[in-house]
């Protein structure tokens, strides 16, 4: 990379996960792994670091990565508080995100958002970067890459009790980058049955 930024990883792994009968989903072993694990295997080579953020067995999420943060907004109000925590518990410029259930994510996933972060910041490097995946007809909204600058409006957005994650990437004019040729990559195991017979 021709840039002078500092990009960590972000893992969401802070939900409810209420289609889970309430296991914790990115500890769900996938082909005998945790599902979290696939995802930091697919971000931690092209980054400085991965912060996993999660608000219930740390101890096990601190044996795939040691940075760990927690939602910083009480209430488990969702994905961009995650998002939020992880931005808090660093110094970086950018963000890779993915959540904890993508357990078929590869590093292609990275490279490819990264090379973008890189052709975009050489054309402007003042310009704050939000964009995300894009698979044929279906937005991946939470597989992003996030300037620190996002964080005030993320912080804003649900201070007014907003949750919608599409509407903020929408109020905030994120970019879609097209991942149609790796869609399988993107798919979220939301069931225990789903996680154990694929």
């Amino acid at each position: 990379m021709s840039h002078p930024l500092i990009i960590d990883g972000g893992i969401l792994a802070g939900g409810l996960a209420s289609r889970m009968q309430g296991e914790d989903k990115g500890l769900q072993l996938f082909k005998e792994i945790p599902m979290a694990t696939w995802v930091h295997q697919a971000l931690s080579p092209h980054v400085r670091k991965v912060i996993i953020n999660c608000n219930r067995n740390q101890s096990d999420y601190a044996k795939i990565s040691s940075h760990i943060s927690s939602d910083t907004i009480s209430g488990f109000p969702g994905p961009l508080a995650g998002i939020v925590s992880v931005i808090d518990a660093s110094d970086a410029d950018y963000f890779l995100i993915s959540p904890c259930d993508t357990p078929l994510l590869n590093q292609e996933f990275s490279l490819r958002m990264l090379q973008f972060l890189d052709s975009q910041y050489s054309l402007n490097p003042y310009k704050p970067l939000l964009f995300a995946v894009k698979a044929g007809e279906k937005q991946q909204p939470l597989h992003m890459c996030i300037s620190k600058e996002y964080k005030n409006s993320l912080k804003q957005y649900l201070e007014r009790d907003e949750h919608r994650v599409m509407k903020w990437m929408k109020d905030n004019n994120a970019h879609w980058l097209d991942f149609s040729d790796q869609a399988d990559s993107f798919k979220n195991f939301n069931t225990l049955e789903e996680v154990n017979t694929y």
